[in-house]
């Protein structure tokens, strides 16, 4: 009787460890496709010219997508962009634990 309850202990305990290192693995997989989404965003915007159109585009294609975009522009004294941040928020879950977070992640086009 005893070997049985150890042997159901431990088959208890590797598959709560399973579960946890695929949840691990699930939430390492979102936060690199939001950074290569993110830097898909960039390269999109800087080799558009900056043009408007373009990053409204963006905005809308990254809200189908499931993430919340924000592009703010810098000018010079001419008014012509030179840079952009790009500021994306997507959401972090870990549904084993049951953690959900707002994240956000940041580049710059130029």
């Amino acid at each position: 009787m005893k070997h049985i309850v150890s042997a159901f202990s431990t088959l208890l305990v590797l598959l709560v460890n399973i579960g946890i290192c695929i949840g691990a693995v699930t939430v390492s997989s979102q936060v690199a496709a939001a950074k290569e989404y993110k830097a898909d965003v960039i390269s999109e915007i800087e080799n558009s010219n900056f043009n408007p159109n373009v990053i409204a585009a963006c905005v809308r294609q990254a809200a189908d997508a499931g993430y919340e975009l924000e592009v703010r522009n810098s000018t010079d004294a001419n008014n012509e962009v030179q840079t952009a941040e790009v500021i994306l928020s997507y959401t972090y879950e870990f549904p084993v634990l049951g953690i959900s977070q707002r994240k956000t992640t940041r580049g710059i086009a130029r």
